[in-house]
This record gives C-alpha cells, structure tokens and sequence, in this order.
C-alpha cells in the first residue's frame, strides 16, 4: 500500500498522529523520508528533517538520490534540513525550532511533517530515542505536526519486539515495504 493510504487522509489536516516507522535496513532509510516528506509537501506541509551531526550532507544526497527535490523544496521555504544537538538534554531538543515551526504554520502551512535520523531498534541507543520521542511530542502537543520516527529494526525477532514498544507511545506504527508501507499498529488518520 502507499505511504498515503498507510497514513490517511487525515493525517496533517485533521490528525497529526506522531508515528513510528520500522526499516528493515539503512537502505530502506532515505525512500522511506522522501515519500514521507513528499507526501507531507503534497498537503500543504512544511517539512523538517533533522539528521546527526556530521550526516547532513549525506542526508540530503540520500533523499535527493531517493527522488525527493530538496533544492526546489529549500527554494520554496518549504523544507529545512538541520543538525540535531545530541549534547542538550532531550527535554531541551525541541526548543531552537518551536518559534520557526510557529512562524511557519502562521504563514499558512497546514502542518510541520518532520522526521529525524534512524536509530537501532535495541540497547542504548533506542532508549535515548525513546526519551527524545517523548519530549519532542510533548513540545509538539497541541501544534499541527505530523512525527515520523524511524528505527532499523533488521535483527530476527526484534521488530516485533520493537512495534510492541514503539505502539506505547506512537499512534501508528508502520513497517517499511516496497512501494510504500505497511500500517501495522495503530490507525490511518
């Protein structure tokens, strides 16, 4: 199914569900952000795209290799592309951006779509994420946001574990699949 039917119609308009993505490989990454973001671009969105520092160039070769149009995008004030600061605590990795996301929706986006870097679907790593997730939806509480937030799950058995997980703090949780995804938790908004 497409990422469109996946999310539904719904989502940026009516909802802004903050969903999890599960990848089975980094290869899966960057179709996946570039038919997200595009789908976000397509309703009147504007787009946020955090990477890890030092990855933002590849980010961007990776979504642009993927088929997105980040120099049109970029060109139209319609997508911002940005470091994540992963010294500050996770309660504080929300705040430089608030004003801009306000400022945008106020110039008459519908939604902010953002998405972030992928993180393992185990150990250290997905417990800082998980802490991040949470702060961040608490920051977005109340504003128009669509979240997506990606983990590479590739490991026997753990993307089960993972979706049961990810499912307690997600409104959706979907799977990765060729041509778009696979919802499989949660609800189409």
């Amino acid at each position: 199914m497409s990422l469109a039917d996946a999310i539904g119609e719904g989502a940026g308009r009516v909802a802004c569900p903050h969903l999890a993505m599960l990848v089975q490989t980094p290869a899966e990454l960057h179709p996946a952000l570039a038919a997200f973001y595009s789908l976000g671009a397509s309703r009147n969105g504007w787009l946020l795209h955090r990477s890890l520092p030092g990855e933002l160039e590849a980010d961007r070769a990776g979504l642009i290799a993927a088929g997105l149009d980040i120099a049109g995008l970029e060109a139209a004030d319609r997508l911002a592309m940005t470091e994540v600061p992963v010294t500050a605590p996770p309660e504080h990795w929300a705040e430089p951006f608030l004003p801009l996301i306000e400022e945008r929706l106020a110039g008459g986006f519908e939604a902010v779509w953002w998405s972030r870097f992928p993180v393992g679907a185990t150990g250290r790593d997905f417990d800082v994420a998980l802490d991040y997730d949470r702060a961040w939806d608490a920051a977005m509480h109340g504003r128009r946001a669509v979240s997506l937030c990606l983990y590479v799950v590739g490991a026997p058995g753990s993307e089960s574990e993972a979706a049961q997980q990810l499912a307690t703090m997600h409104d959706g949780v979907l799977r990765a699949a060729p041509g778009g995804a696979e919802l499989i938790s949660g609800r189409a908004y």
